[in-house]
């Protein structure tokens, strides 16, 4: 009897201590099995590695997620929904990102106006005249993606600086005209930065009054804007137009200036005379008998195009009997100067000239008298 209740003691004490190691593993690891989790069975059937296989399987699990999250800040996968790029539709949004890096690289654009290349609109008004020249340059792009514009127009006899007359941009800024004072009666080209002054679309120009009391007196043509914009396409600028270009005989360039008089309000001729010693404006004639010397008429920067090349010069009967030659952009022709016409305008002939071009009078070939007063290329056709 005391045997048996020994047993009985024993087993039932054998009992509660499994209990109380069972409890004490979940307790530490957290670790409720479920009938999902596939490790369950094994944490069961090895009761001696299930407290050390519960936490090392729960470690190994942490440290991949860790290690998976710190990946995807540099390497985005499909599960993130930070690089998913999709609404609610399944269909694709835009974002700042993607706008930035698709934005259309700036280009030169240019716009004409609707009556460009169709000559000169001449403007006569008084002083305070609000009659203007109107230009309407159409097809500009929205103001958000201009960079840079600048409003190009061809001048004449735009030669007082400052109040020849005013420019307004779209109703609302107001210009200065370009002028100078070597354009009386010439041709000009002038430039005015109007960035932040276009519209989308139809841009009107305004050509008025200027501030001289004689009034404004001048001639313009050839409107378009030049714009740096973001675009996919535009309108490249059109090729400078050719304009009428004059070049005067104090504005040219002399080799033996020493035989050459240029008298100060009227004209350049070669001589081997000392009577015309007092007749020379700057005092730099000072003839070794020849007349020989050449005189250099430069037109840089010339638009392309066909142009008739006038001269202006003083005939008298006593000039070179081969007539003066006059050589245009590497061609030679001689003009007749000797009779008593006086101040004549001859016609060289019409050439298709661009870039930087010379027009030298070439007295270098005979001991005879040539004369000049102005070479003027003017646009043909």
């Amino acid at each position: 009897m005391v045997r048996q209740t020994s047993l009985l003691f024993a087993l039932t004490l054998l009992g509660g201590c499994g209990a109380d190691a069972r409890d004490s593993t979940t307790a530490i690891t957290g670790f409720q099995p479920t009938a999902t989790q596939g490790s369950a069975g094994s944490e069961t059937d090895d009761s001696d590695g299930s407290l050390t296989d519960a936490m090392t399987t729960e470690a190994d699990s942490e440290g991949s997620e860790t290690a998976t999250t710190e990946g995807d800040s540099d390497e985005p996968t499909s599960t993130s929904s930070e690089t998913d790029d999709s609404d609610a539709t399944g269909l694709p949004t835009s974002t700042g990102e993607t706008e930035a890096t698709t934005a259309a690289e700036p280009k030169l654009c240019g716009y004409t106006s609707l009556t460009f290349g169709q000559g000169m609109q001449q403007l006569d008004v008084p002083k305070g005249s609000p009659e203007t020249l109107v230009f309407t340059v159409p097809g500009l792009p929205d103001p958000d993606v201009v960079l840079s514009a600048t409003l190009r127009f061809d001048s004449h006899d735009a030669d007082h600086p400052g109040e020849e007359g005013i420019i307004a941009v779209n109703g609302n800024a107001t210009y200065d005209l370009p002028a100078d004072a070597g354009w009386d009666n010439q041709d000009g080209t002038g430039s005015v930065d109007i960035t932040g002054d276009t519209l989308a679309g139809d841009n009107v120009i305004r050509f008025g009054a200027g501030s001289l009391d004689s009034g404004s007196y001048y001639f313009i043509g050839n409107v378009q804007i030049e714009v740096m914009a973001a675009v996919e396409s535009c309108p490249e600028p059109p090729p400078p137009a050719p304009i009428e270009r004059t070049v005067w005989y104090q504005d040219a360039a002399y080799k033996k200036r020493h035989n050459w008089v240029l008298r100060c309000n009227d004209y350049a001729f070669s001589a081997h005379g000392d009577e015309h010693i007092d007749s020379d404006c700057d005092g730099l004639f000072a003839p070794d008998g020849t007349r020989r010397g050449k005189a250099i008429f430069a037109f840089p920067e010339l638009a392309e195009g066909t142009y008739e090349i006038q001269i202006r010069s003083r005939h008298t009967e006593n000039r070179n009997p081969l007539g003066a030659l006059f050589v245009v952009d590497g061609e030679g022709k001689r003009i007749n100067q000797r009779d008593d016409q006086n101040y004549t305008t001859d016609i060289w002939g019409t050439k298709a000239l661009g870039g930087d071009v010379e027009v030298v009078l070439d007295s270098s070939n005979e001991s005879e008298s040539d004369s000049v007063i102005w070479v003027k290329l003017v646009p043909a056709g």
